[in-house]
């Protein structure tokens, strides 16, 4: 078997893998005994979610409350066990990392997507929980010991918190955080047992309720869902279990199965220990009115509070720890696998100091304790604690069906699919509920309850309504700036989907409708009398009421926001490497994510620009991008990106073999197919969410309101998104129907001259072919591509590209030659053909592009299946 091998930068490996994993904080020291598992699991454990456990008891009842408490504690009990078996399940190897479990069971690829997105949430999530619980802790000490003195914001204790964080995170593994981890072992038994000690002291107060909290059904609903995402939160651990076990050595006598298990015993009846009182009889003496964190309920004896808010602080230094090293170890592992930065105390000191400044600023955001943990817990902790170990072990030990061992996981897993399911649904609205106090205009301490507005101040601080001179051209650009962008290049591709009919309806009743529900934004924009309402979600709580409102508008109205941002990241990186591919076609390849930095650094100084009047001239310059360039070579006018679209497909003129087929083949692809379009067609009207923001810009009197030079500037908006539009979509389709790209820049690889360089600047899908290096996998055939006889001198790479004339073919592109890749043969155009007598199949072409040119092809034959991208070299 031949393997062909290159690094992405220059076709050399130079990992050296042993010296690597003795760098890495998982994988450097094996030497751990069996007391480190049970205290670093104990720390992992039981933490924030101990807290809440009463007030999770007031939303589920008594019954229910500790039907669930047992049950969490069993399943967990059950799955953890699992893990720890599993880390050795392979004689000779282990499975250091939960997502190299994953691997194993459901395969290289599929594992890491089932597992890695889940293990990320879980524990850059609780980082950030626990970022906010420790600032919270901070604040009521701080507040008990003084009480007299001055008013500190929560995010101050949280960026408080964080400074230790910024130390700690230097230590380079398990081993060098045992003496934090265990100390905050100790901090979560003495903390919980104050929890409940205090409440037994107090005693139960007279005007106890065991009454649901919710008063209506549906709130009752909502938060028996939030309290199921609650308690999976406080049995957290399984994230990390194989990444501990990791520490303890194993020899085929003595497996480290054993000594874990150990420990996992241990840590199991502290974590009864500290759960089932705090949660029992925090609820027995206080009912439905306790808090979401029990400390806050428990006011008297100050000094004890203190002490046990303290002691939550501690333990969380160590808890923040135990989660953030799998973290540091994936980061390492691509920094240094992956992007080839030398091993180090620099990286080390920069990676993990910019991932602890992340997580806190994420705190200092959103700094809702209990909200979080029902979202959290079931969003991304259910999975991983109740279901997936079983998944794993079902899928690997195949037990028999209906056994007893088949009954059990498929228990857990319906148990843990349910949580899944229901806790997020809470918990979202739970966050919702408790963001209402921080709407724009003035903001609340979540603790003590105090508003502090300065109105006139904020309000002429703030990026919307900070200058209000704007003219009607100013709307005019900055709603072409918003709307005309990439969507405009998946426009004939859509057509393809929808078909001549369809399509057009499509289009030009989507131009209708959102104009004229733009129309109505506008006119919305100063409805009530003396009061504008200057963003999105301002409207919406006037139309739905100011919880309902925030809940409808303000998560659509991020994630269309932040989605657009993160999609232009993407794809001015791409359109920056294919500028760089074109203009520089000798140059080595540079990865597309460098491109993107470059962009973004671009707006890291841009974001700086105050307010929508400080960007106008960005904006105009934009919606300039989308009206017209000129070509000095020939003085012809060509439109933007979108008009060079439709010349080049009206000038290349229509394929001979064009087809208007639905590009689907099946009724059940050409009704996906008809879906995604419409979704391509509402990316391209995109627009709406900014527009009350635009008009937040335009000055308004009540002889001459904002209204009226904002739909002027519109209309003229909407006139040029026609212009754009229409001809690039239905000229597009009309020149290569269902043949067309997704983005239509990149069908257009002809012309390929100086007379179109921004086409080429932005069509080209692939490098040049001597530029472009891949890690390649192994190569499934006995023998080595075939070469062609007598290759120029100059010809060193070849790539490949789809099929040409016919399906069944693979283009091969030698620089200015073309090949077809067959199961027995490579014939060039030239005449030129190389046999290959064992008629392997070739399984690791891949397919990157269209053809190139029209080249009359020499020979018809099948080729092999496509699967991964392959570049060779040396031909």
């Amino acid at each position: 078997m031949i393997k062909l091998t290159m690094d992405s930068q220059d076709g050399r490996w130079s990992a050296q893998d042993e010296s690597i994993a003795d760098w890495l904080p998982i994988s450097s020291r094996r030497n751990a005994k069996w007391w480190y598992s049970a205290f670093h699991n104990v720390t992992a454990m039981v933490g924030a979610g101990v807290l809440a456990l009463p007030y999770t008891m007031s939303e589920l009842g008594w019954e229910a409350g500790v039907t669930v408490l047992f049950l969490s504690w069993i399943i967990t009990l059950y799955t953890l066990w699992q893990m720890v078996e599993m880390h050795e399940m392979v004689p000779g190897k282990r499975f250091d990392r939960y997502h190299e479990l994953g691997q194993h069971a459901f395969g290289d690829r599929l594992g890491l997507w089932i597992v890695v997105p889940q293990q990320l949430v879980v524990e850059v999530g609780l980082s950030i929980v626990y970022m906010v619980t420790a600032g919270q802790s901070l604040q009521k000490f701080h507040d008990v010991v003084c009480s007299n003195c001055k008013y500190i914001k929560t995010s101050y204790f949280i960026m408080m918190f964080a400074s230790v964080q910024f130390l700690l995170s230097q230590l380079p593994n398990f081993h060098s955080i045992s003496s934090v981890s265990l100390v905050a072992a100790v901090m979560s038994l003495s903390y919980s047992t104050i929890a409940w000690v205090a409440s037994v002291s107090k005693g139960r107060d007279e005007h106890v309720d065991y009454h649901l909290r919710g008063t209506t059904t549906a709130t009752q609903v909502f938060d028996f869902f939030s309290a199921l995402g609650s308690l999976a939160f406080a049995y957290a651990g399984h994230n990390v279990v194989l990444e501990i076990q990791a520490t303890i050595p194993s020899t085929p006598e003595k497996p480290s199965k054993k000594s874990m298990w150990k420990g996992v015993v241990v840590a199991y009846i502290i974590v009864a220990a500290c759960y089932f009182p705090a949660a029992i009889i925090g609820y027995w003496a206080f009912g439905n009115s306790v808090d979401g964190n029990i400390l806050i309920t428990l006011k008297r004896p100050k000094w004890l509070i203190a002490i046990a808010n303290m002691m939550v602080v501690v333990h969380l230094i160590g808890s923040y720890q135990v989660y953030a090293m799998p973290v540091f170890d994936m980061i390492e592992v691509v920094l240094v696998k992956k992007f080839w930065f030398r091993p180090g105390l620099r990286l080390r000191l920069i990676a993990r100091t910019l991932y602890v400044a992340f997580t806190m600023f994420i705190a200092v955001t959103f700094p809702f304790f209990n909200e979080l943990l029902g979202f959290f817990g079931g969003f991304a902790l259910a999975p991983t604690s109740y279901f997936l170990p079983c998944i794993r072990w079902l899928t690997i030990y195949k037990p028999k069906r209906f056994s007893i061992s088949w009954f059990t996981n498929w228990m857990c897993i319906v148990i843990g699919v349910l949580l899944v399911l229901l806790s997020p649904i809470g918990g979202l609205r739970q966050i919702i509920l408790a963001g209402v106090a921080l709407t724009v205009g003035g903001h609340t301490d979540s603790q003590e309850g105090r508003w502090r507005e300065q109105e006139k101040s904020i309000q002429g601080w703030l990026p919307i309504n900070a200058r209000r001179n704007a003219k009607w051209w100013y709307s005019a650009f900055h709603n072409v700036t918003a709307m005309v962008g990439a969507g405009v290049l998946g426009l004939p591709y859509a057509m393809s989907e929808l078909g001549w009919g369809a399509g057009i309806a499509v289009l030009i009743l989507s131009w209708i409708i959102t104009l004229y529900t733009l129309r109505q934004m506008v006119e919305m924009h100063e409805m009530v009398e003396g009061k504008r309402f200057d963003r999105y979600h301002e409207l919406g709580q006037h139309a739905f009421g100011d919880r309902l409102g925030l809940w409808i508008v303000v998560p659509q109205q991020l994630v269309v926001e932040v989605g657009l941002g993160i999609v232009y990241m993407v794809t001015a990186g791409q359109s920056l490497q294919k500028f760089h591919d074109v203009v520089c076609r000798n140059c080595r390849h540079i990865r597309t994510s460098y491109f993107i930095m470059m962009f973004a650094s671009v707006q890291f100084l841009l974001s700086q620009l105050p307010n929508f009047h400080s960007i106008s001239s960005v904006s105009l310059v934009a919606a300039i991008m989308s009206l017209r360039i000129t070509d000095d070579v020939d003085m012809m006018n060509y439109g933007s990106y979108s008009t060079i679209a439709w010349v080049a497909s009206l000038t290349k003129g229509r394929e001979e073999t064009v087809n208007y087929h639905l590009r689907g083949t099946t009724p059940a692809d050409k009704v996906f197919d008809f879906f995604g379009a419409l979704g391509s067609v509402a990316f391209a009207y995109a627009g709406h969410n900014v527009v009350l923001e635009i008009q937040a810009t335009i000055p308004s009197a009540p002889e001459k309101p904002s209204k009226k030079p904002m739909w002027k500037g519109v209309v003229v908006a909407y006139i040029i998104v026609a212009v754009c539009y229409f001809p690039a979509a239905l000229i597009g389709y009309w020149a290569f129907g269902n043949h067309v790209d997704g983005n239509i820049l990149i069908t257009l690889n002809n012309p390929r001259n100086d007379r179109w360089p921004i086409l080429n600047f932005l069509s080209l899908p692939l490098s040049p072919p001597a530029a472009r290096r891949r890690l390649l996998p192994t190569y499934s055939s006995p023998h080595p591509p075939p070469a062609p006889s007598t290759p120029a001198a100059n010809q060193s790479s070849f790539v490949i590209l789809t099929g040409g004339e016919d399906e069944d073919e693979d283009m091969v592109v030698l620089l200015d030659q073309v090949f077809i890749v067959t199961t027995t043969m490579v014939a060039t155009t030239n005449g030129h053909s190389i046999n290959n007598p064992n008629g392997d199949r070739i399984d690791d072409l891949d397919v990157l592009g269209k053809d190139a040119t029209s080249t009359d092809i020499a020979n018809d034959a099948s080729v092999a299946a496509a699967a991964t991208p392959l570049v060779w070299d040396h031909i």
